[in-house]
């Protein structure tokens, strides 16, 4: 459950809320109100519609829904550890044709955010006589055997994603995934005394990226992280003289990318698994090439990209 469904967003907070990208808070609400929640979260980016409603904001009935729907790009679901409060980061992709009040009646309920089947909504949009953009429709259309990803991997490590770990356990499972990706791996973190990586990984001869392990969810590298991880890198240069030295954050997910830095969030390297398992012989792990080089960010979008039959 996860390309096949489409994330319903609605506010009354301002007439053209949809329509710049930004991060959507729904305050006193909590993520698991959306019980796809973490499937979802993991299979971002997704199609998503911003509808205007009738509200009753600070004490004022505000009402918006003569204001046209926007088609939207979930890029990233979040919520706060500690009240559960639900964030939806988007972009717009192109106002629709239809005004939000025409769009209410058709579809099933009204909540804050919530849920629908691509070809339920697809029904509703031909009833409304609306052409979605190619952009949006490709958000639901693409990569279709990727529906059923999580079922190819095993549970040791989809518990990387679903599962709140030890820090040692955590480690332990980074290494194995790398391991099961076909990189060579040396493992350090908690097994070595003094100041190491948690780990070494080998990309062909002369590529080694070492990579510290954050067992946490929306993790900003501190200055004292990113010392550490450039300190790592100038043990690993003159450790490995004529080699060419990278250093990788791993962590369930980022809340921000820098470009000192590669970023890979466990769910992409989960689902990187899913390729290698998919494409069998076909698989390799070239593309990492260029993605050091541009030092571009690890997710679904870049994974489809790269990792496809051709």
């Amino acid at each position: 459950m996860d390309k096949d469904r489409v994330i319903i967003l609605c506010t009354a907070w301002s007439p053209d809320y949809w329509e710049t990208s930004k991060e959507a808070p729904y305050p006193k609400r909590r993520y698991t109100d959306l019980p796809e929640w973490k499937t979802l979260a993991s299979n971002c980016p997704l199609a998503g519609l911003g509808v205007y409603i009738k509200q009753r904001i600070k004490g004022r009935d505000i009402d918006h829904r003569d204001k046209k729907f926007v088609y939207l790009k979930i890029k990233k679901m979040k919520y706060d550890r500690n009240t559960g409060q639900p964030y939806f980061n988007f972009d717009p992709i192109k106002a629709s044709e239809t005004s939000s009040k025409r769009l209410l009646e058709q579809l099933p309920s009204l909540l804050l955010f919530s849920t629908i089947k691509s070809e339920d909504l697809l029904k509703i949009l031909k009833i409304l006589g609306e052409e979605p953009p190619q952009e949006w429709m490709e958000l639901i259309t693409a990569e279709k055997p990727a529906k059923r990803w999580r079922d190819y991997v095993g549970v040791r490590f989809l518990e990387l994603i679903d599962r709140d770990l030890g820090n040692e356990e955590f480690e332990d499972r980074v290494a194995e995934l790398f391991k099961a990706l076909g990189f060579k791996v040396t493992q350090f973190g908690y097994k070595v005394v003094g100041e190491y990586p948690d780990g070494e990984i080998e990309l062909d001869e002369d590529i080694i990226r070492v990579y510290d392990c954050k067992n946490s969810h929306d993790f900003v590298p501190s200055a004292e992280d990113r010392r550490k991880l450039n300190q790592y890198i100038e043990d690993a240069k003159n450790k490995y003289k004529n080699k060419k030295i990278y250093g990788i954050f791993v962590a369930k997910s980022f809340d921000s990318i820098q470009t000192s830095h590669l970023f890979f969030p466990i769910s992409s390297l989960v689902y990187l698994l899913y390729k290698k398992i998919a494409l069998g012989n076909a698989f390799t792990l070239a593309p990492f090439r260029k993605i050091i080089r541009k030092k571009e960010y690890l997710n679904q979008t870049l994974i489809d990209n790269e990792w496809r039959e051709r």
